[in-house]
């Protein structure tokens, strides 16, 4: 009995491992026992006797977006904004994330300044307690198809840099439809 009792506990030199998939839309979810226990047993024969891996599910941080621009004049503004859009969508494309990564939100106003037409990266004034250029929100609602992960953006965010949780976890922009905001200001 003592065995058995002595096998739950984990073990404190183990690697832990953290792993998603993918469903049929590409969206983050976690992955079933099955599959853990198939890469358990993939990885069992690179390993020393020694090792122990621990196979985890990371946590998905959902979050939206929103940003203002001005545009340089004689550029359709409705065109532009629509191509900052698309940068912003391959900015947080999932294939460029991985686990752990923060939200670095000069680099982010850099790809949105590249944009042909882009005058310039106003801040938003809604929902921008910190005057960031971009400001970034957690959507979480289980019931909209979201993670149900509620995470304290603002408080996790320090010098324009959006850190994610001590958990693994990674952040994900689910829905680019409608989890972008930008809006144009006016132009320069």
């Amino acid at each position: 009995m003592a065995t058995k009792k002595a096998s739950r506990i984990p073990n404190p030199l183990a690697l832990n491992m953290y792993v998603l998939g993918y469903d049929s839309k590409k969206k983050l979810v976690n992955v079933n026992q099955a599959v853990k226990e198939n890469l358990q047993t993939y990885l069992g024969q690179y390993r020393m006797v020694t090792d122990a891996i621990n196979i985890k599910n990371a946590y998905v941080i959902n979050i939206g977006v929103k940003f203002s621009i001005m545009t340089r004049p004689n550029f359709n503004k409705n065109e532009v904004l629509l191509r900052a859009i698309e940068t912003v969508k391959t900015f947080f494309d999932i294939d460029r994330w991985q686990v752990n990564q923060p939200i670095v939100l000069s680099d982010l106003v850099y790809q949105l300044s590249l944009v042909d037409g882009v005058a310039t990266i106003v801040p938003p004034v809604e929902d921008n307690k910190q005057s960031l250029p971009i400001v970034i929100t957690n959507k979480y609602k289980s019931a909209n198809g979201y993670s149900g992960n509620l995470y304290d953006i603002d408080t996790a965010t320090k010098n324009g840099i959006i850190y994610p949780s001590l958990d693994p976890s990674i952040f994900e922009l689910k829905f680019p439809g409608t989890d972008i905001e930008g809006r144009v200001v006016g132009d320069n």
